[in-house]
């Protein structure tokens, strides 16, 4: 059985294994490596994760790994590379080029697999890039913080990261791969991101990661298509087969292909999802 898109990914700092055992708090667990652990914790963090991947692991997990070009990346890759079992995803922080992934898919394959390598998109110079990298990529996850920082404006903007998430839907898009959006860094502000969660669906983002577990259930009820949206696609494909393909109308709606095309997606989505 082929494992759905995830709606919602929580980071987990990798210093703390007692919290990757929560089953099914989220769709997958990311496993920091990188920002989650001080500099002088590096290697206490990797024996931890070490551990981890030794017991029955049964959450859907992803490894953060540090950058390639600090050393550190390149230890987090040895660490990966001996692992009996290994997570499904591979985050790859900081990346700027095609080149690292393949990289990291090279040094990762075994028996002709490797784990899924989600990019992070966080320097201007990626965006640059971002088709070509996209290309390479099996996901895309756009960390807004080290990318507002870069350009020196407000963490946590909507506006002036709107041309940001454009880009990366459109590269995701155009390279057939899930899309996911940054964290929402209010923890205490629920309204906001339930707006946040809507507005970047309607973006096409696939879903969303989470800093906090009380953000979980607010990602995944947004990005899972509701009851009426599943009906209403129903109601569109049937249409669109009753009266041979041709352009027709349902209710007060006008109904083309396109039309058809973005209800067979969310059709596809709500059964993949269990609707």
């Amino acid at each position: 059985m082929i494992n759905p898109t995830p709606r919602s990914l929580l980071y987990c700092s990798a210093l703390y294994p007692g919290q990757y055992a929560k089953n099914n708090l989220t769709d997958v667990m990311v496993i920091d490596l990188e920002d989650g652990v001080p500099l002088p914790q590096k290697v206490q963090a990797r024996l931890c994760v070490e551990q981890f991947y030794r017991g029955h692991v049964s959450q859907r997990t992803a490894l953060r790994i540090n950058p390639l070009r600090d050393n550190q990346g390149l230890l987090d890759l040895l660490l990966v590379q001996s692992l009996d079992q290994r997570p499904e995803f591979i985050v790859m922080a900081m990346t700027e080029a095609a080149a690292e992934i393949d990289i990291v898919r090279a040094n990762l394959s075994r028996d002709g697999e490797s784990p899924k390598i989600l990019v992070t998109v966080e320097t201007p110079a990626c965006l640059r890039d971002i088709h070509t990298i996209a290309s390479s990529a099996d996901g895309l996850i756009f960390g807004s913080a080290d990318y507002a920082a870069s350009l020196g404006v407000t963490i946590g903007g909507w506006a002036n990261m709107l041309h940001a998430r454009a880009s990366i839907v459109s590269a995701g898009s155009a390279a057939r791969i899930p899309v996911f959006d940054t964290a929402y860094f209010k923890l205490d502000d629920e309204m906001g991101l339930l707006q946040e969660c809507r507005d970047v669906r309607e973006l096409g983002f696939s879903g969303k990661t989470a800093i906090h577990p009380k953000q979980i259930s607010t990602i995944n009820e947004v990005f899972t298509p509701s009851v009426a949206e599943y009906e209403h696609a129903l109601a569109i494909v049937q249409a669109s087969e009753n009266s041979g393909e041709k352009i027709t109308k349902l209710k007060n709606l006008m109904v083309g292909p396109p039309f058809v095309k973005q209800a067979r997606k969310l059709i596809q989505r709500a059964q993949e999802l269990g609707r």
